[in-house]
């Protein structure tokens, strides 16, 4: 990074700049990198400590963002993202980093005026993504203390989610297939219950949730694989669950070209058969 010669372009705050090198254009964070700083001015290589590589349309919807948080909450988020991920090893993308920050921007915003979101995923998560479940529950632990804030533990839930998506850059680059399966996918469970599942519906949101994470989990090679014994009695106990998974296991298998575990099979199984119960 140092080797590159990046000018302002646009000053954003205190600590963020627009930057160009060559024609590539880039979202640079360093404390005080933007004081006093103007357009085309080379900005000092030791004052750099992060540089966002962005697509085009993500490059103008950060800078967006970094104007509307406020300056101290932007720069603090970053500096705890930054530390965090680093503990845990957990490389976050550009556009994990940003998509985190805007969650968290809007939770405190949410919390201050008295809204509070459940989340309905924390076990599932603890038990799927236990690295990013962890990177989650210290970005929480350090914003709610460095802050002076009482974010609830459901964010926990959320933040993983978010670091889930930034941590697998592959699947980003991938997001319509992922999007057109996950869709697919429900149309499977729309025609074997004969049922509508709207999108704007909770049970309908669990499933996609569990769905789409599945899916990324197949396209990045990182099916579950339990400690323990996979509970095969459910494929008895759940019989209409598990056929249901049958078929959308075949279908992804088929679009993908991979196979699926079985402890992958038992758990969307499990996830059917709470929709069945949920379903009027």
């Amino acid at each position: 990074m140092l080797d590159i010669t990046y000018r302002v372009k646009r000053v954003l705050n205190n600590n963020v700049v627009q930057a160009k090198y060559g024609y590539q254009e880039v979202i640079v964070v360093g404390l005080g990198i933007g004081f006093n700083a103007k357009t085309r001015d080379i900005i000092d290589p030791e004052k750099i400590e992060k540089v966002f590589e962005l697509r085009k349309e993500e490059f103008y919807k950060t800078s967006q963002l970094v104007e509307e948080i406020p300056e101290k909450i932007f720069f603090n988020l970053y500096q705890i993202l930054e530390r965090t991920s680093h503990i845990t090893r957990i490389k976050l993308s550009s556009h994990g980093f940003v998509t985190i920050i805007d969650h968290l921007n809007f939770a405190i915003a949410r919390h201050t005026s008295g809204q509070t979101i459940r989340n309905l995923m924390l076990y599932d998560l603890r038990i799927l993504y236990p690295d990013e479940f962890r990177l989650g529950e210290l970005i929480l632990e350090s914003v709610n203390e460095e802050m002076n804030l009482d974010l609830p533990q459901d964010e926990v839930g959320f933040l993983t989610m978010h670091i889930v998506n930034g941590h697998f850059d592959q699947i980003n680059n991938q997001s319509n297939v992922l999007t057109n399966m996950v869709l697919d996918s429900l149309n499977i469970i729309r025609d074997r219950y004969l049922v509508s599942l709207k999108l704007d519906e909770l049970i309908t949101q669990r499933i996609m949730v569990h769905l789409k994470m599945l899916i990324q989990r197949v396209m990045s090679n990182q099916q579950v694989d339990f400690d323990e014994v996979v509970l095969y009695n459910v494929i008895e106990e759940f019989e209409s669950a598990y056929s249901t998974a049958e078929l959308i296991q075949k279908y992804i298998e088929n679009r993908l070209s991979v196979k699926i575990n079985s402890q992958e099979l038992v758990y969307l199984t499990i996830h059917l058969n709470r929709l069945e119960q949920m379903i009027p």
